[in-house]
């Protein structure tokens, strides 16, 4: 993203900053088209939807995007700060200033336990909470706070 608005998108978590501009991921993207707080300019072309953006760049979109794009879109409009990590992963800033990693699963979808266990140490490393986000198919989030725990106290 070009232009004289990308630094007040970029002081609200968005994307990363780089030489040429703000460098948005496709769940950061869509979000702004939804919100119709951004256009894409492809060549002559101006995408200023969701429809469009799915229309031109389907190919971009994988099989996790839209689980993904429902917690972004959830954790925005409740006023909390997002930064991408990477794909069905967060950092959040919530309302009391604390950061949290979210992680996004999609119901029917497996996750090893060793993966979680992976995902809790990581949060612990980085000083962070971790927060698991499950959508279920129907597009309902449910949260949970995931932490480890002494069974011997």
């Amino acid at each position: 993203m070009i232009g004289e608005n990308y630094h007040d998108l970029s002081n609200k978590w968005f994307g990363r900053e780089t030489s040429d501009g703000l460098e948005l991921s496709i769940v950061e993207t869509a979000y702004l088209l939804i919100s119709d707080r951004a256009r894409i300019i492809v060549g002559d072309e101006e995408i200023t939807s969701l429809e469009e953006f799915m229309e031109k760049a389907y190919n971009c979109l994988r099989e996790f995007f839209w689980p993904s794009l429902l917690v972004y879109k959830d954790l925005r409009d409740r006023g909390r700060r997002v930064k991408v990590v990477k794909e069905g992963e967060f950092i959040i800033r919530d309302k009391h200033g604390a950061l949290r990693m979210v992680k996004v699963l999609e119901e029917g979808h497996s996750i090893t336990l060793e993966d979680i266990v992976s995902d809790i140490e990581k949060a612990i490393d980085n000083a962070l909470s971790l927060v698991i986000a499950v959508v279920s198919l129907q597009g309902d989030i449910t949260y949970y706070e995931v932490g480890r725990i002494d069974p011997r106290k």
